[in-house]
């Protein structure tokens, strides 16, 4: 009984730290926000919130990544609307892009991603530029679903793909050189 009582509080903690992780990087790049969809933000922070809950937490944080995108899209957009379905769904594919980028990468036996609480960044680098690639394909497919028209669908591959890697090595490069003394201790690195 204490073991699974364990395991579910580690469960509901990793999921409450990706959510928060997640939920408050999408809500500080706000002032980001480009009204065309064919335009993504400056710099989506997200997608390292989310590679990193999924590094650090295993596939389990899952729930917490869906969570903190989901609820940070439905404060900034003020509700759900149905017209906003292809959004959500983009939120979709950000959770389950890092998912897929870490089993690709470890499938090929590139996945070293930390070791004796050292970073391997070339590794990190790598997984963020194929999460960025997935999700941004996806998006590609979903967002003209709902009526939304991307007009340069070569702009948006690069606004999105440069949104998303500088997103991304910001978040995990702060984040580890903030967190790495607790993440080593508790032997997450």
């Amino acid at each position: 009984m204490a073991v699974n009582s364990t395991i579910n509080k580690r469960f509901i903690q990793y999921n409450l730290i990706a959510f928060v992780a997640v939920f408050l990087s999408r809500y500080a790049i706000i002032p980001f926000d480009h009204y065309n969809i064919s335009v993504a933000n400056y710099i989506w922070l997200p997608t390292g919130a989310s590679i990193l809950a999924i590094l650090i937490f295993g596939y389990r944080a899952f729930f917490g990544v869906l969570a903190g995108y989901l609820v940070a899209a439905l404060i900034i957009k003020g509700g759900f609307d149905i017209a906003y379905i292809n959004s959500y769904l983009g939120k979709v594919i950000d959770s389950l892009a890092p998912i897929i980028a870490i089993w690709a990468m470890r499938s090929a036996n590139f996945g070293n991603f930390f070791f004796a609480g050292k970073a391997n960044y070339a590794h990190i680098l790598a997984l963020i530029v194929l999460t960025v690639f997935l999700a941004t394909l996806g998006k590609l497919v979903v967002y003209p679903m709902n009526g939304k028209i991307i007009d340069d669908w070569t702009w948006f591959m690069q606004s999105y793909s440069i949104s998303g890697i500088l997103g991304g090595i910001v978040f995990i490069i702060t984040a580890l050189a903030i967190f790495k003394p607790t993440l080593i201790k508790h032997n997450m690195i």
